[in-house]
């Protein structure tokens, strides 16, 4: 947690941590939430990219990490665009080709399934480092931004 979202209050016998989160950051997790909610709503991710290209060029945000969270928002959206385009593409041209019919429903199931656990995936990495106060150390990667990913709980 960034040291300067807590809030220490003391009594006379006990202290009481109080975790307030900055208000730039539940913006940030908020455009989060709506490019996850573009798995039932698709309209919901381009609102989110937006407003996060908004942000960067009129309010330039000066918290570094935040800066590295929006740009990560900004190239999971647009990267999901090329992929979305590359993936219809493909159908129509497997369409035009003489091959059986169910060919290619299969590789569009297929790529909208990869690319939604992809998505899912980088909202939720950022997610997780946007609640520790971490950037995202290379935003515009097409992966995964940079981060180890580990399964386990430890923060070792």
């Amino acid at each position: 947690m960034h040291p300067a979202s807590l809030e220490t209050r003391q009594s006379q016998s006990q202290q009481t941590i109080v975790v307030t989160t900055p208000s730039g950051q539940r913006k940030v997790l908020l455009l989060y939430a709506l490019m996850l909610g573009s798995v039932m709503a698709v309209v919901t991710a381009p609102v989110s990219a937006l407003v996060a290209h908004l942000w960067l060029a009129i309010r330039r945000p000066t918290d570094a990490v935040l800066v590295s969270h929006l740009r990560f928002q900004l190239a999971t959206f647009w990267y999901g665009v090329l992929a979305g385009a590359i993936g219809l593409g493909l159908w129509g041209l497997i369409g035009h080709i003489d091959l059986p019919g169910l060919t290619g429903w299969a590789y569009g199931y297929l790529g909208f399934t990869l690319a939604l656990i992809w998505m899912v995936g980088r909202c939720a990495l950022g997610i997780r480092r946007l609640l520790h106060h971490l950037p995202v150390p290379r935003p515009l990667s097409p992966l995964l931004g940079g981060c180890r990913v580990r399964f386990t709980d430890a923060d070792r």
